[in-house]
């Protein structure tokens, strides 16, 4: 019997080696695929140390780790309910990724200084996602961020809690469909850094609307010479912060370019719904081929301000938009800032509903149905000076007052 210990203790050492090894099989595009049990102490980290190539990683359950993908076409999907990454050092990225072509799918990410970090690495897919950071402080405690060049999509994803922004992208190009960035303590979007985003269109320039609710700050902050689409989102409650050092708007722009298509909804908002300074914005767009009617209803509910606030020198084209019940006045323009109303509806603002000062202009183009101003708390057409003036015809019944140019 002693002649066969040997074998026999080689064999339960194959076995044991056997039994801690990653299942690996082969995907019908022959990526290998890894399931990693996150319950029985395995890692991702692991996983992507012992193979390389193209790979897929299933995650069961919840990994207590913080995962680099510094390599390209890693995907990180969900092997069933629940499955998740929670970092614990709040002072580290739960994930960050350099590499290109980097999917994550099906996980719940939380903890970590930001929850998702995509630096450089350009088309990455963020899908069916739920993120939550820990961090707190100057670029930490987002719940998804883009920089340094990267580009991607982020598609069906809930940001909500974050300690600072749902999303923030810096330098980079996104694509945000069908996601939720809710109760975050900053801003729900912020896009900043020369970024260019489409929200609420995909690649192809269908409709996939978001929902942006109830953050600190801002619902979409675009600033500092990026661009932006945004069609068919609900951008309502924001502003929850009095204190909020960024404002509390809907939308707001600072030297930047938006498209809001159409089929935006924003209502409830703190302060004014939409914001611009040293900007251009259009307000309804036909060129898209989509429905270009928005509305910006019930804004400014914190104190009296406006529905739609335009200074520094801003030009806003509104077309087809509903503008009623704001608290305060429905359009404000000043600081020799411009806009061109066409087939507006300026209604049930709770002060004038286009007010200029400071050398504003308003300009109503001769198309039918021409804009309605009516029923606003004082006059529905005022100039606060005599800088300010208007051109151009609106319906019959408008109180004004003020000189054309």
């Amino acid at each position: 019997m002693s002649y066969h210990r040997p074998l026999v203790l080689c064999l339960l050492v194959m076995l044991f080696a056997m039994a801690i090894t990653l299942p690996t099989t082969a995907s019908a595009d022959g990526r290998k695929v890894v399931t990693v049990q996150c319950d029985r102490g395995e890692t991702i980290g692991d996983a992507l140390t012992k193979h390389e190539g193209p790979l897929t990683i299933q995650v069961v359950g919840v990994c207590q780790e913080h995962v680099a993908v510094d390599r390209d076409d890693v995907s990180l999907i969900a092997g069933g309910v629940g499955a998740g990454i929670h970092g614990p050092d709040a002072s580290a990225n739960t994930v960050m990724v350099t590499g290109h072509r980097f999917v994550l799918d099906g996980l719940s990410v939380t903890g970590g200084r930001n929850a998702i970090v995509v630096s450089g690495g350009s088309r990455a897919q963020l899908q069916n996602c739920g993120v939550t950071a820990a961090g707190a402080g100057i670029v930490s405690g987002i719940g998804i961020l883009f920089f340094q060049g990267a580009s991607g999509t982020v598609d069906a994803c809930e940001a909500t809690g974050n300690p600072v922004d749902g999303m923030m992208i810096d330098g980079a190009l996104a694509i945000i469909t069908n996601s939720r960035f809710a109760s975050n303590g900053r801003n729900g979007v912020f896009v900043f850094g020369g970024s260019t985003v489409r929200i609420g269109l995909t690649s192809a320039f269908a409709p996939a609307p978001n929902v942006i609710s109830n953050n600190g700050g801002n619902g979409i902050h675009i600033t500092q010479g990026s661009m932006a689409l945004v069609f068919g989102n609900t951008i309502s409650g924001n502003g929850a912060n009095p204190a909020s050092p960024v404002g509390r708007f809907g939308v707001i722009l600072f030297q930047s370019r938006a498209d809001l298509v159409g089929r935006n909804t924003i209502t409830g908002n703190f302060g004014p719904g939409i914001a611009l300074f040293a900007s251009t914005a259009f307000v309804g767009d036909p060129g898209f081929g989509l429905p270009f009617d928005n509305l910006i209803r019930g804004n400014s509910t914190a104190a009296p301000s406006q529905g739609v606030l335009v200074g520094t020198g801003s030009t806003i084209t509104l077309r087809n938009a509903t503008i009623d019940a704001n608290n305060g006045a429905g359009v404000a323009l000043s600081e020799r800032s411009t806009a061109v109303l066409v087939s507006v509806m300026v209604t049930g603002n709770t002060a004038n509903g286009v007010q200029l000062i400071h050398g504003g202009g308003a300009i109503f183009r001769p198309i039918l149905p021409l804009s309605v101003l009516t029923g606003n708390t004082g006059f529905d057409l005022k100039c606060l000076d005599g800088e300010s003036s208007f051109a151009g015809p609106i319906a019959p019944g408008a109180v004004v007052d003020c000189t054309g140019f």
